[in-house]
């Protein structure tokens, strides 16, 4: 065993932190300022022939597909309890992790030339089920997709076409003569997911609705006229049933996850691994 100190002489955490400067992921890295000498010989061989296989197949033209992924540590572990439910833009970090999972599985196992890569990572798949399930639920912002059901679509092409007549009743609202003298403006917009038209405030009175926003001068109120009421309530419910779609979505993707979740862990430690490996690779070929 090295002593911390001889360590420290050495400066080893320096060249650790040009290695951890290869890293793809920030488990990756911070994996790497826990490397130290290893001590056992069969030990020095193995990461000796996993740094030296990778090197060979990237010199071959045939690099393992990796490229930045988060450290999904702390949504495998919210995610566990029973009925959890992550959010969107926490389930989009998934997708990354199980394409380079996938990616890297494929690439060593169509190899027999490096079985020392093989036996650490040749096992990855990279969940193809969930995988495909998430890539049409959920997109790289995390926004929930059309294309995740058959109600979601149809519920957001019901809302899109709702609001169109509102926004339609609106403007031809504005556009009275009769009316548009109370007006400060003649745009539309919403306050608190309700549909408006800017009403001079000292002429609230003569617009029939109801007043959902002042402004911060005092001199405008946004009046949701009576006459889209009914509309708006409507609207209302079907943004109300959109959110609960998502909601099972999601829900529906975590218990996928729930069920094969010690694996999955398992498949995200070797991504790990496997980037902390290819770290040193990309170092060691830096030095030649």
């Amino acid at each position: 065993m090295i002593p911390k100190t001889a360590l420290e002489l050495l400066e080893f955490h320096k060249l650790l932190r040009h290695i951890a400067d290869f890293a793809n992921s920030a488990a990756s890295s911070a994996y790497i300022f826990t490397i130290g000498p290893l001590n056992n010989r069969d030990d020095v061989e193995i990461r000796l022939k996993q740094v030296g296989e990778i090197r060979k197949l990237t010199h071959e033209g045939t690099p393992l597909r990796l490229y930045p992924f988060s450290d999904l540590s702390p949504y495998l572990i919210n995610i566990r309890p029973e009925g959890a439910v992550l959010e969107a833009i926490e389930l989009a970090e998934f997708i990354p992790v199980l394409n380079i999972a996938a990616g890297v599985g494929q690439t060593i196992g169509d190899r027999f030339d490096v079985p020392s890569l093989m036996q650490l990572a040749g096992y990855l798949t990279g969940f193809p089920d969930i995988l495909k399930t998430l890539q049409k639920s959920i997109d790289a912002e995390g926004n929930v997709l059309d294309s995740a059901s058959f109600l979601l679509a149809d519920l957001r092409a019901q809302i899109r076409k709702l609001e169109g007549r509102i926004r339609k009743k609106l403007e031809e609202f504005t556009r009275d003569e009769k009316l548009s003298v109370f007006l400060q403006d003649d745009f539309v917009t919403t306050r608190s997911g309700r549909w408006v038209i800017p009403v001079r405030m000292d002429s609230k009175g003569m617009v029939p609705g109801v007043v959902h926003d002042v402004s911060k001068s005092g001199e405008t109120a946004f009046i949701e006229p009576l006459l889209i009421i009914n509309l708006s309530n409507e609207l209302e419910n079907l943004v109300a049933e959109q959110k609960a779609e998502e909601l099972r979505i999601l829900r529906t993707i975590c218990a996928a996850v729930r069920k094969v979740l010690d694996e999955f862990e398992r498949e995200f430690r070797t991504v790990v691994s496997v980037d902390v490996l290819n770290s040193i690779a990309r170092f060691a070929d830096k030095l030649e």
